[in-house]
């Protein structure tokens, strides 16, 4: 950022990108104001080891809590996670696939969750569109490059980017904002949790729609909450 000539800047990030800014506020490098995340690693440790053990939800959870530590395990038990397995431990067998025909590449990124809710197109005032789909798709494909994008799972198998004690979210001490969009398919953060694992957390907000792709989705409402998140930062 020195380089481009920005010596105050912020920072924000969804999905991996969590996992990065996350890194980045824990470094702290010179400059960074502070950091925006619509994927948070909130979830505490306890209620990570139930699911883990397959054991009974912790003790003392409110009924929010109680909600998405329910929802996380059905998400789990339904093959949430299979998309993340397969490209964690074979990206090149699963690439082979991927580059050799545009129709394979498009159905393996069309089974992700975060396209669960999309009507393919048919619904013209739903975003993304199809030409937006078609278009992100061939990006991947005119720079062959699903198997390096796939390989990212890999050289970060051991990571989990919604656990608060596998990212350190405690050794966090710039500002963090957080935004959660309802329909994200792997989590949806709540308030306690989220002001737990960051205690220097100073947004939080629950909008009123937006999935996974969050700013793709919904650009608009999107770039209102990071405006919303670094107002106090200015």
């Amino acid at each position: 950022m020195k380089r481009l000539g920005y010596t105050r800047y912020v920072a924000q990030g969804g999905d991996w990108g969590a996992g990065v800014v996350e890194a980045m506020a824990r470094q702290a490098p010179a400059g960074l104001l502070g950091i925006h995340i619509n994927l948070p690693a909130t979830f505490p440790p306890d209620a990570a080891e139930a699911i883990a053990s397959g054991g009974p939800a912790p003790a003392g959870l409110s009924e929010k809590e109680r909600a998405e530590f329910d929802a996380l395990r059905n998400f789990l038990k339904n093959g949430g996670w299979t998309y993340l397995t397969m490209m964690s431990w074979r990206p090149q067998a699963v690439g082979y696939g991927l580059t050799d025909s545009p129709a394979g590449l498009a159905g393996w990124m069309l089974v992700h969750g975060g396209f669960g809710k999309w009507k393919y197109g048919k619904d013209p005032k739903q975003s993304p569109t199809r030409d937006d789909v078609l278009d992100n798709s061939s990006l991947y494909w005119l720079t062959n490059t699903a198997v390096s994008g796939a390989r990212l799972y890999w050289e970060n198998r051991e990571e989990n980017l919604i656990s608060a004690t596998a990212q350190k979210t405690d050794e966090i001490k710039i500002p963090v904002a957080i935004t959660v969009f309802p329909d994200d398919d792997l989590y949806r953060a709540p308030e306690t949790w989220a002001r737990r694992a960051f205690p220097s957390l100073i947004y939080f907000h629950e909008a009123d729609r937006g999935g996974h792709f969050a700013a793709w989705e919904e650009p608009q409402l999107f770039s209102d909450e990071v405006r919303a998140a670094f107002r106090s930062l200015r």
